[in-house]
């Protein structure tokens, strides 16, 4: 792995400026890598610019949206910039950027696990717990000071991306090695717990009780499902913020959830638009379902992953089930 880091910090070194680009819907890890890797290039003395098509919808997200520009515009592709595509399995990760840097010199750093092959250097590590933590690799592969705040957004991505440490199975003893180190670098998990789980409104804890409510036992209590709608949002808390997906509590639901006794996979079903569903797999390791989420046309983790799907809730739901099959 260390060869794959020299190749990525010799690209890095080969270039003066850069286009860093993340994923739609971006999470922590990927806001987190964002910033962390523009920080260690601005300490290389590189010029670079953070860009992502959004939306920033997710609580502990919301306030970095200014950061990133959603559109490259042609002065951004003067004399030829550098691309790096972070936490992506695909170039289609990144929406309608991926058209605008076809061509350019590209590196990609992703922890995924599957995904297509692209980018001229490639520095993958499915073994990692985050993309996040491969940037923590770059940054101490080429001696740079790590300062608290930069060891704070690592730490951001690395609690994300494994639910708080919940999906950190018996390999992952180097993942606290990690924490250990940028907790050294002036951060904590403390702090990160509420970068992560607080700001939350009371209205947004009611939206979740609904959804427990409502959750049904199938296939012996092997899966849970259950689903948030719009009309969920407008009546908890109102039509003007009912598409405001801040209030969104998903991790807390899958964590409620998978503690449930018997229960193998959670699916949680949200309504984003009329006839558009966000549709999020949980499982426990005995089952991947991002070979599920794969073959509906979406990707992510063994143990997390998710999809898009047109339609109403009856024919949505139906599709995932068969899909899906007997556990």
């Amino acid at each position: 792995m260390a060869s794959v880091c020299d190749e990525a910090l010799s690209f890095l070194g080969a270039h003066s400026r850069f286009l860093v680009l993340g994923h739609r819907e971006p999470d922590g890890d990927c806001v987190g890598s964002q910033i962390a890797l523009a920080r260690l290039l601005s300490l290389m003395g590189k010029k670079a610019g953070m860009y992502c098509v959004g939306p920033y919808d997710r609580a502990e997200i919301r306030d970095y949206g200014p950061l990133f520009r959603a559109s490259i515009s042609g002065e951004d592709l003067l004399d030829r910039p550098a691309v790096v595509v972070v936490d992506c399995s695909t170039p289609e990760r990144t929406g309608a950027l991926a058209e605008r840097v076809k061509g350019l010199p590209t590196l990609v750093i992703d922890h995924h696990a599957a995904g297509s092959v692209f980018g001229d250097v490639r520095f993958l590590d499915s073994t990692a717990a985050s993309t996040t933590v491969l940037i923590l690799r770059l940054f101490e592969a080429q001696g740079a000071a790590l300062e608290a705040d930069t060891a704070r957004m690592l730490l951001f991505g690395l609690c994300t991306d494994t639910g708080f440490f919940r999906h950190v199975g018996p390999s992952g003893a180097g993942t606290f090695r990690d924490v250990a180190r940028l907790t050294e670098a002036g951060t904590s998990t403390q702090e990160v717990f509420y970068m992560v789980y607080g700001g939350r409104h009371l209205a947004g804890r009611k939206l979740l009780a609904r959804a427990l409510e409502r959750t049904e036992s199938l296939q012996g209590g092997k899966l849970l499902l259950t689903r948030e709608t719009l009309r969920d949002r407008e009546e908890i808390i109102g039509m003007e913020s009912a598409a405001d997906a801040s209030w969104r509590g998903e991790d807390e639901l899958y964590r409620l959830l998978q503690t449930v006794q018997g229960s193998l996979v959670v699916l949680f079903f949200r309504e984003e638009q009329a006839g558009r569903w966000s549709v999020g797999f949980r499982s426990l390791p005995a089952f991947d379902v991002a070979v599920i989420a794969r073959r509906l046309g979406g990707g992510g983790h063994k143990q997390a992953s998710g999809c898009e799907l047109e339609g109403s809730f009856e024919v949505v739901r139906r599709r995932v089930l068969e899909t899906l099959g007997t556990l």
